[in-house]
């Protein structure tokens, strides 16, 4: 299901893991055994009992003996503040936005794999082709905006989709260089609380006593392999509990 790729330009030498078919490839090969329920928002948690009861949105109450959060740290905070007593929980920090669009193009035989841009709206652009999931007949792109831009943005962008990808749009054909073409497709996804740039002491939370864990990737830092780091960390600490 995954294929390793290590870069040959980048002076980190460990191997990176992509996903065949997806970016979640990794995630949904460890869950295919697993019961998920998808789609449900968590509105409220208590503790009773020696057992975790949850409430959703869609009215229904289910119970567990142990129990893992992993979310934005606002919410985190609004969840938990009552069973967690801790000092990371008191902490004041501002997660950054980030607003990415995704477009296919004409294809470009000179492109490179990925761009890293010092500019205050486009941070960076990656060629999704060059990850050989799969052929297309167009060059289909992942845009990144900068933290800074996206706060600024971030709070109107359902409204301004448009408007803010084809600021992107531009900017990515004129910071790259690749000749302006047509946008066969464009979509834009906006996430309020994507990362945290100031990483905390500990790298999770575990509770043994009550059996309630913390990760996410705000734990240690603003790279997509944070939330990966996190949740090793609270995997061992939980296994050397076990055994």
């Amino acid at each position: 299901m995954f294929f390793l790729i290590q870069k040959k330009k980048e002076d980190k030498k460990h191997l990176k893991v992509i996903g065949k078919n997806g970016n979640n490839d990794i995630s949904k090969h460890l869950l295919k055994k697993i019961n998920c329920n998808y789609h449900c928002e968590l509105k409220k948690i208590y503790y009773k009992n020696k057992l975790w009861h949850l409430l959703f949105d869609d009215g229904k109450l289910r119970s567990f003996k142990n129990l893992i959060l992993t979310c934005p740290f606002p919410q985190l905070k609004k969840l938990s503040k009552k069973f967690i007593n801790n000092s990371f929980l008191r902490k004041s920090i501002k997660m950054d936005a980030n607003i990415t669009t995704m477009i296919a193009i004409k294809k470009n035989k000179n492109s490179n794999s990925s761009y890293l841009f010092e500019d205050s709206i486009l941070g960076w652009a990656g060629n999704e082709n060059s990850k050989e999931r799969f052929k297309s007949k167009y060059d289909l792109w992942t845009l990144q905006s900068t933290f800074k831009w996206a706060n600024k943005k971030i709070n109107k962008n359902k409204n301004n989709k448009k408007e803010n990808s084809q600021i992107m749009i531009n900017k990515f054909f004129k910071l790259s260089n690749i000749k302006k073409t047509k946008i066969y497709y464009s979509l834009n996804h906006g996430w309020r609380y994507s990362s945290n740039s100031r990483p905390f002491k500990i790298k999770s939370f575990w509770d043994p006593r009550k059996r309630l864990g913390v990760c996410a990737d705000w734990f240690v830092g603003p790279r997509l392999e944070s939330g990966w780091i996190s949740a090793h960390d609270l995997f061992r600490k939980i296994s050397r509990e076990i055994n």
